[in-house]
């Protein structure tokens, strides 16, 4: 594990040194399972397993990995606090499940726990968000994270990050929670919308260098850009039907009846999604004419040479070929 102990030992940081407001004694045998479950449940997802056997495993880690691993436990740290919190708050013995009643101390009221969890979970996810992103940023530096299957699979995606989504969705906020709920959908859009738009050789290659070491060239580069901005608009279009979301696009888990959070209505969500899909069939329909426009024998020769490929005519316009019902786009 990333920890350790609750208190420092060494050069380890314990997880008293990550969480502010520790004050009492806190014993890591009551601490260590909530600290393994966040790290199942949300940091080795997010860097895969090698990277995480590579951070927890060796004591001889240089400047970078050092670095990351210290931003990874700042997330782990209030994940930690945040899986740990219902528990904390009761004891379990064989009378049962009770409320602790310390002497000279009072229960955590209902608005107290409804407005610490919030806390701790928007730290994590920010802390998370941040140190993923300096990964990616020096990802160089990371053979094991480069060389990892978690890392083909998410740079193989045309929106790999939270904080990918954001540049092109900037309602999303670099909010890993909504991020993640959303993954899926941005990966059916690519599969339903884009793919036929690219033609398969040019939607695989482009997949293939986004994975590998490969750079594309300026004019995969203006595709991948345009191809995203679709993607991430049918992707929360197609979402928002099974979203909860408040009026500034945050999830919203429930109305706990303390901090009044209500959720977008119908007619509101029905409004986004609508905007939502307008604007990818948009961003799509100008990858199809970006690509028709600059597709040649030498650049972007898979559309080029597939059957895709409509040769822009006389006077700068462009034929348009006959739309098909049974295509899940509409050619403008």
């Amino acid at each position: 594990m990333l920890f350790n102990d609750t208190k420092t030992v060494g050069d380890e940081g314990g997880l008293k040194e990550y969480l502010g407001g520790i004050h009492k004694t806190m014993e890591w045998k009551t601490w260590k399972p909530f600290v393994a479950g966040a790290e199942l449940t949300y940091l080795i997802p997010a860097i895969g397993q090698e990277l995480y056997d590579l951070l927890a495993g060796s004591e001889n880690l240089n400047p970078l990995q050092l670095e990351l691993k210290h931003k990874l436990k700042m997330a782990l740290a209030w994940y930690t606090y945040l899986d740990a919190m219902p528990s904390l708050i009761t004891v379990t013995g064989e009378g049962g499940m009770v409320m602790n009643s310390v002497p000279n101390t009072q229960a955590m009221p209902k608005w107290l726990y409804v407005a610490t969890t919030k806390s701790h979970q928007d730290k994590a996810e920010r802390y998370l968000e941040a140190a993923l992103a300096w990964l990616e940023q020096n990802a160089d530096g990371f053979e094991t994270w480069k060389g990892s299957e978690a890392y083909t699979i998410q740079k193989s995606q045309l929106i790999s990050s939270a904080s990918e989504a954001t540049k092109y969705f900037p309602p999303i906020q670099k909010s890993r929670r909504l991020y993640l709920s959303i993954r899926e959908y941005f990966n059916l859009a690519e599969e339903e919308y884009i793919r036929p738009v690219l033609g398969a050789a040019l939607y695989d290659a482009l997949k293939a260098k986004l994975a590998g070491a490969e750079l594309p060239t300026y004019a995969e580069i203006e595709v991948l850009n345009l191809a995203r901005k679709a993607v991430v608009h049918y992707g929360f279009s197609l979402k928002i039907p099974y979203l909860n979301l408040n009026t500034d696009l945050r999830l919203v888990s429930e109305t706990d009846g303390i901090v009044n959070e209500n959720a977008l209505t119908g007619e509101r969500l029905n409004q986004i999604r609508s905007d939502a899909l307008a604007k990818g069939e948009q961003k799509a329909a100008e990858l199809r004419n970006y690509l028709n426009a600059n597709a040649s024998a030498t650049q972007l020769a898979l559309y080029f040479n597939s059957p895709l490929y409509v040769a822009p005519a006389a006077g700068g316009y462009v034929r348009r070929p006959k739309n098909d019902p049974k295509n899940p786009y509409f050619v403008l």
